[in-house]
């Protein structure tokens, strides 16, 4: 046997072991759209821990942040910063929702925003747009997929084939194994991704370099422009980092299949200890960006693809049954981290969609409904990986530029504000997502050195405020009710949400 098949081997035989143990570990709970979704809110502290983990450090962590730190240089700090804005807003953000969930046993986001503003209409545009978005999110774990197979193969198999492979393995997995089967999966691969960052982030500096001191002294004296803002690109300066990072930050909960990490969880605290010991997974992001800024002078003679940056290092310092370990664990980081959203994308067109434009249809339909659309959703963003091939952090950013845009709908309107309107989510998402649409479409991915999608949202905010101001009010016998669900009510040392008198 090969080293190269050796390799496949351990994936093909990793793959299949684990996508088995989510599908029996989920499958007792998979048979009803409330199970397959959110485990019938029953998700404890330990499994909603690693599900959120696998949610935010997917295939984007374990490639395109090294990828990204070698190509535009230390602009990449941004996405550490984003996660601690965003952990602090969970923290308060993540049990509101799911208190309101499950008082109206909502399953999607379009759920929330149908409930809060009155108005099924509106939950079907927010429904089929963030589908939409979330086949970015899709194409992110396809190409990342794609990029490993690729490298591993030293380009045997091409870009396209590996894409295809990728999107066979993605559909099957989640098809299967439901929210539960996908937590299980998903601390499998965590341990592995800790593992496996580990291990190269302290293999490097001596492989390369004479130890962290010397390698660190190399990046300051050698490429300090490299490893500073605004980077060899000069475009990613103070004002791109800052309006990048508060996009990131707010928008970070914005993304359907948060919802339904928190309407899965057993209750507000099981979702607050999340905000507070998930920022322990930063220390992945920063082993990553410190190996991508060391590729830099490791592959100074000649330019690689940023993508492949971290497979191309591991192969020059692993032996081959290490290769394999760390080989699996890259592709699971790509496969897993897909399970809830393309569940939520179909999910969404199904039940939020479907399902409000015909009536009556029943419910045992529209779950068969969300299961076969996985074959479709995946397959679309197959195509658009095939089509738009682009770095890796790239696609991620363009996807927060329209995501972020539900912010003023789901966290001002949706938990602060009572005076928000339908009218104004309208008008507001409107100019967000057409302003993003006419900045991106022109070539203005930065407006007066800052991040367009922030520009858009500001303009979002105002429209929002401003609409909502002079256009109708939900009837308060329906918004009363909505908010207080949100703030739970003691009773001895047991939380119960409120319910409307």
């Amino acid at each position: 046997m090969t080293t190269l098949e050796f390799i496949l081997a351990v994936i093909i035989i990793g793959v299949v072991l684990v996508t088995w143990i989510g599908v029996r570990a989920g499958r007792s709970a998979s048979t009803t759209l409330e199970g397959w979704m959110v485990n019938d809110r029953k998700m404890g502290p330990m499994l909603t821990w690693f599900l959120l983990g696998t949610e935010i450090y997917t295939a984007f962590t374990f490639l395109g942040l090294a990828g990204f730190a070698y190509a535009k240089g230390g602009g990449v700090f941004y996405n550490v910063a984003t996660n601690d804005v965003g952990y602090a807003l969970g923290f308060f953000i993540l049990p509101a929702i799911s208190l309101i969930g499950r008082r109206y046993n909502h399953v999607t986001q379009s759920d929330f925003i149908a409930g809060r503003y009155q108005s099924e209409g509106l939950g079907i545009v927010v429904a089929f747009a963030t589908a939409i978005i979330l086949i970015a999110y899709i194409d992110l774990n396809i190409v990342g997929l794609g990029s490993i197979l690729t490298v591993l193969t030293d380009h045997r198999l091409n870009v396209m084939s590996a894409d295809i492979i990728g999107f066979a393995v993605l559909a099957v997995a989640v098809f299967f194994g439901g929210i539960r089967g996908n937590a299980w999966q998903s601390m499998i691969k965590d341990i592995l991704m800790f593992g496996a960052i580990a291990a190269l982030f302290f293999v490097v500096p001596y492989r390369f370099f004479h130890g962290f001191g010397d390698m660190f002294h190399r990046m300051m004296t050698e490429i300090p422009n490299r490893i500073t803002m605004p980077g060899p690109t000069g475009k990613l300066g103070l004002g791109w980092f800052v309006t990048t990072l508060l996009l990131t930050g707010f928008g970070q909960w914005m993304w359907p299949q948060w919802f339904n990490v928190a309407y899965s969880a057993r209750g507000g605290r099981t979702l607050k200890l999340q905000a507070v010991f998930m920022p322990l997974y930063q220390l992945v992001k920063v082993a990553v960006i410190t190996i991508g800024f060391a590729a830099v002078l490791i592959f100074a003679t000649h330019k690689v693809p940023g993508n492949d940056v971290v497979i191309l290092l591991a192969k020059q310092i692993f032996p081959v049954w290490f290769l394999a370990f760390f080989a699996l664990a890259a592709v699971l980081s790509a496969i897993v981290p897909a399970g809830p959203i393309i569940m939520m994308s179909c999910t969404l067109l199904a039940r939020n969609v479907y399902a409000k434009l015909v009536p009556d249809v029943a419910p045992r339909s529209v779950f068969r409904l969300s299961r076969g659309l996985v074959f479709v959703v995946t397959f679309a963003a197959l195509v658009l990986a095939i089509v738009a091939k682009a770095l890796i952090v790239v696609i991620l950013l363009v996807a927060y530029d329209f995501i972020a845009q539900l912010l003023p709908a789901v966290v001002i309107g949706g938990l602060m504000w009572k005076g928000a309107t339908k009218a104004g989510t309208i008008a507001g998402l409107a100019t967000g997502w057409g302003l993003t649409i006419v900045l991106l479409l022109s070539g203005h991915g930065q407006v007066w050195h800052m991040n367009s999608g922030f520009v858009a949202l500001a303009a979002n905010i105002v429209v929002f405020v401003l609409v909502s101001l002079v256009t109708k009010k939900v009837p308060a016998e329906h918004l009363d009710p909505f908010m207080a669900a949100a703030k739970p009510r003691r009773a001895g040392t047991v939380i119960i949400p409120a319910i409307a008198e």
